[in-house]
C-alpha cells in the first residue's frame, strides 16, 4: 500500500518546500470537515497524509469532497503550499481521487502529526528513499522520493521594500488569492487585471463620490478590488486590463454576493496605504475567470441574483430616459435583445455611460460579468454600476457564439425567455392554440402566462385606438388641452405638443376560434403598418383613415402573449395582452412544426 503516495513529500513542504518540487503528488485522506463560511457558503479542509507526516489542506471554492472519501488516495493535480500565522497548509484548486476509500479500505503507514508548523531540517524526508516525488511513474512506484535540497530556508521575513524590489532579490513571498481573509495585515498578491469599470459617480444622503472596480485574477482564484474617491486618483490609470500587478495592503471584508458572480468570502478595498506595482516577472497568470449562464438557464437564476452572460446582440433600441425615483435624475438607458446558442433570447438593458456609448451594429457578441436577472416582464437582464461589459472580446466562447451566429443563428427562430414565466405558461416560446387560453385556464394563476401564438387579424377596433399622449420619451400618460398647451398629469408639465400613441384591440383567430387582443403602440404599429405620427396625420382624412385599418385585416402573425387575470365591472376576466408581434416567417415556422413532430412520434 505504501507505494500508493508519495512518502516523505509532506514534510518536505511543512518545511516550505514548493509545490514545483512535488507535481502530481499523491496523498491519504485521513479526515474531511466541512466549514461554512460567513457567506452560507460551503468549504472543505482535508487532513492529509504520505504515510508519515500529516498535513491540512483546504479546498478551493470550486472542489468538493465527503465523508467517504476517508481513507481514498488522492492526487494533487494544482494546489499550493501557503504560511498562515506560522503553520503550513496546502490551498487546493484541482485534484482528483486515484484510488477510492472501498478499493484501499485502511490507513496507510502511521503518520504522525506535525500541526502544519514549519521546521527547519526534514528527518521524514532524509530518511526516505532517494528518488523523484510525484505521479506515478511507468512501473507504479509512487513511493519514490526526489532528492530534496540538504536545507530548506524559512521564509523570508516581511520587508518594508517595494514588491518589484523584494521579487528581484528572490526575498519575496507571494499570497494566493484565495488565502487572503480580514485577519492578515501583511500580504502581497501577484495578479492580473480581467476586467475594469469606468469611473463612475454616486451620490446620496451621506454625500457624493467617485468609484470603480475591477477584478484579480490569480491561480487559485479572483477577487473584486474596489477603489473610492482619492483612490480613484491613484490607481485607475495604473490598472490596466490584461496587465499585472503586485498588491499589497489592501482591506478585505465580507463580499456583498448579491453584486458579484465572483466566488469568493470577501472583497477587497483600495485605500491610500495600498501599494500597487507592475509585475514584468511573471507571465503565466490566467487571463480571464467566467461562470456563464446560458441564456435557456436564466430562469433558475433568482430574482435579482447576479450572472455571468454571452450572447450575441441581435436588436438595438434607439437611446431613452427614465426619472430616478429617489433623485428626479434623468438617466439614459438602452434596450437591446441578445440571443446565444441555446436557442433563447432575452432583453437586456444598458446604463449611462455603457448605454451611450454602445454600438450595436453588426450584431456585435457581449459579455457582461455580473449581469442582474430580473423577472420583470418575466425576465430580462441589466448591468448595474458593478457590471463589467466588454465587447467582442478575444475568447474561445466569444468565438465560437460568433460562429454559430453567422452559420445558423441569424436564421434560427428564437424563443423568447422576456415575458415568460408563470404558472401554466409552459415557459419560453410555448406554442398554443387560441382555444387553450380557455381550456387550460391561462391567466388564472397568481403569475401572469406567457405564451406564443399564431393567428390572423380578423378585425382592429379604429374607435378611440390613437390618443394624444406625453411627448416626454419616459412617459405614455394621456395629455389634456391646457391654455393652449397639453398637460400631463403624470408630469406636472404643460408642453407645446403632443405625440400620438396607439392602444388597438384586435381580434384575432386561428383555427380552433379567435380571441380579443390588446396591442400597445409597438404592436400596434406592427398591425397597421403605420406608425402612430402617421395614423394621426391621416385622421383628418376619414377615407385613407378607415382603409389603413382595413388593409390591416387578414394577416398572419407570429405573436408573444400574456394573459393575466383582470377585474372589470367586478366581473374576473382574462385579458389578453400582445407583447410582441411579426410576420410569420414560413421557414422558421415549418422547421419548429417538423421539431414537434419527431417529439411526438419520440413519445
Amino acid at each position: 500500500m505504501a507505494d500508493l503516495i508519495t512518502q516523505g513529500a509532506l514534510q518536505a513542504l511543512l518545511d516550505g518546500a514548493a509545490p514545483q518540487d512535488f507535481p502530481k503528488a499523491h496523498f491519504q485522506v485521513v479526515n474531511v470537515r466541512k466549514i461554512t463560511t460567513s457567506t452560507n457558503l460551503d468549504r472543505f479542509r482535508l487532513m492529509l497524509s504520505d504515510g508519515q507526516s500529516i498535513m491540512p489542506a483546504m479546498l478551493g471554492a470550486n472542489q468538493t469532497a465527503s465523508d467517504d472519501m476517508v481513507h481514498a488516495i488522492v492526487c494533487l493535480d494544482q494546489y499550493l503550499n501557503n504560511s498562515i500565522k506560522d503553520k503550513r497548509i496546502l490551498i487546493v484548486m484541482k485534484m482528483h481521487v486515484a484510488k477510492t476509500a472501498q478499493e484501499v479500505g485502511e490507513r496507510i503507514g502511521n503518520p504522525s502529526s506535525s500541526g502544519g508548523s514549519s521546521s527547519t531540517g526534514s528527518s521524514a524526508l532524509s530518511s526516505a528513499p532517494k528518488g523523484t516525488v510525484g505521479a506515478p511513474s511507468s512501473g507504479g512506484n509512487v513511493g519514490a522520493v526526489r532528492s530534496a535540497p540538504a536545507t530548506t530556508s524559512a521564509p523570508a521575513p516581511y520587508s518594508h521594500q517595494q514588491p518589484a524590489q523584494r521579487a528581484a532579490q528572490g526575498n519575496m513571498r507571494v499570497f494566493p488569492i484565495v488565502s487572503l481573509t480580514p485577519y492578515q495585515n501583511r500580504w502581497t498578491i501577484r495578479v492580473r487585471v480581467t476586467q475594469k469599470t469606468k469611473v463612475k459617480t454616486w451620490s446620496n444622503a451621506r454625500g457624493e463620490g467617485r468609484v470603480f472596480s475591477c477584478d484579480f485574477l490569480d491561480d487559485s482564484g479572483e477577487i473584486r478590488a474596489t477603489a473610492f474617491n482619492e483612490a480613484v486618483d491613484k490607481f485607475y490609470d495604473l490598472l490596466e486590463v490584461d496587465k499585472m500587478y503586485y498588491v499589497t495592503k489592501g482591506s478585505l471584508k465580507p463580499a456583498r454576493k448579491e453584486f458579484t458572480t465572483i466566488k469568493n468570502d470577501y472583497e477587497m478595498y483600495l485605500n491610500p496605504d495600498t501599494t500597487i506595482e507592475p509585475c514584468l516577472d511573471v507571465t503565466d497568470i490566467p487571463k480571464q475567470k467566467f461562470n456563464f449562464v446560458k441564456l435557456s438557464g436564466l430562469q433558475a437564476v433568482e430574482n435579482n441574483g447576479m450572472c455571468d452572460v454571452i450572447a450575441v446582440v441581435t436588436h438595438t433600441e434607439e437611446l431613452s430616459s427614465v426619472t430616478a425615483k429617489s433623485s428626479g435624475a434623468q438617466i439614459t438607458k438602452r434596450d437591446m435583445t441578445v440571443a446565444d446558442d441555446s436557442g433563447c433570447s432575452v432583453k437586456c438593458t444598458l446604463w449611462q455611460a455603457e448605454a451611450e456609448e454602445f454600438d450595436g451594429s453588426n450584431n456585435p457578441v457581449i459579455v457582461i460579468k455580473g449581469a442582474k436577472k430580473s423577472d420583470f416582464n418575466g425576465c430580462s437582464i441589466s448591468s448595474t454600476m458593478n457590471s463589467m461589459l466588454s465587447v467582442n472580446p478575444d475568447i474561445p466562447e466569444a468565438h465560437q457564439l460568433r460562429g454559430w451566429w453567422s452559420t445558423d443563428g441569424q436564421h434560427a427562430q428564437l424563443n423568447s425567455v422576456s415575458s415568460s414565466g408563470g404558472g401554466g405558461g409552459g415557459g419560453p416560446a410555448d406554442y398554443k392554440v387560441l382555444s387553450q387560453i380557455k381550456d387550460e385556464n391561462l391567466g388564472f394563476q397568481a403569475k401572469p402566462d406567457y405564451f406564443n401564438s399564431i393567428a390572423t387579424v380578423i378585425y382592429l377596433k379604429k374607435d378611440n385606438c390613437l390618443y394624444q399622449a406625453c411627448p416626454s420619451s419616459d412617459c405614455k400618460k394621456k395629455v389634456t388641452e391646457d391654455n393652449g398647451g397639453y398637460r400631463c398629469e403624470k408630469c406636472d408639465r404643460v408642453y407645446p405638443d403632443f405625440k400620438y400613441r396607439l392602444l388597438l384591440s384586435a381580434n384575432m383567430a386561428d383555427f380552433t376560434g379567435n380571441q380579443w387582443v390588446t396591442g400597445f403602440n409597438e404592436q400596434a404599429e406592427v398591425f397597421l403598418g403605420k406608425t402612430a405620427a402617421e395614423l394621426g396625420e391621416l385622421k383628418s382624412v376619414e377615407e385613407e383613415y378607415d382603409e389603413s385599418f382595413a388593409a390591416a385585416t387578414w394577416k398572419r402573425y407570429d405573436l408573444r402573449m400574456r394573459a393575466k387575470n383582470d377585474t372589470y365591472n367586478d366581473e374576473n376576466r382574462v385579458r389578453v395582452v400582445c407583447m410582441g408581434a411579426s410576420p410569420v416567417d414560413a421557414k422558421s415556422a415549418s422547421r419548429r412544426l417538423i421539431q414537434e413532430i419527431h417529439r411526438l412520434q419520440s413519445v
